[in-house]
């Protein structure tokens, strides 16, 4: 069962679910809420011409290329990054989340960003229960245009989701408790 726009305020009220820091009543649609970015940013360089990088996927750490072809760029509250197409970049949530252990989520982008071709979370929008922390977002530019992101920005929106019952065993997940930090 997907939670309404009431379903999750009262679970926030409750202190069921937790996103800090809390969402303003704009940030809620009939079943999600948005979330903001962040203002930590993790770019990639274009490679250099006629080099080319090859990634064995199934064998390779993903964090251990971040670290080694991406760096950390912090961007004011009054200024923006810019996306350029084809390029990509992590970034994270404002908001951190804490879910019980009854409760899962989606992060889905938002058609008015989607629009401007970016997609904000690739391939991995499930959001486990149990988890906390910000939430990672891989935001790629497809579109023709450079896109320029603010932080603070309305970037996604989390979707919650009740189980049908209580997971056998508890996240075990090296992504737990991630933060820009």
């Amino acid at each position: 069962m997907i939670y309404s726009d009431q379903d999750i305020r009262r679970a926030l009220e409750e202190g069921e679910l937790v996103i800090e820091p809390r969402p303003i009543l704009a940030a809620y649609a009939t079943s999600s809420v948005d979330l903001l970015l962040g203002d930590a940013f993790t770019v990639f360089d274009p490679p250099t011409p006629g080099v080319e990088i090859a990634v064995m996927v199934a064998q390779a750490d993903p964090e251990e290329a971040v670290q080694q072809f991406g760096r950390v760029v912090s961007v004011p509250s009054d200024s923006y990054i810019e996306l350029k197409p084809n390029a990509f970049a992590l970034a994270y949530t404002v908001e951190r989340v804490e879910l019980p252990l009854n409760l899962a989520a989606r992060v889905e982008g938002k058609s008015s960003v989607a629009r401007w071709g970016l997609s904000v979370h690739q391939t991995a929008p499930t959001i486990h229960a149990g988890f906390h922390g910000n939430i990672r977002l891989e935001i790629a530019n497809v579109g023709p245009s450079v896109c320029r992101l603010t932080p603070g920005m309305q970037i996604c929106q989390l979707v919650i989701e009740e189980l049908k019952s209580l997971p056998e065993n508890e996240l075990q997940s090296r992504f737990q408790n991630q933060s820009p930090n």
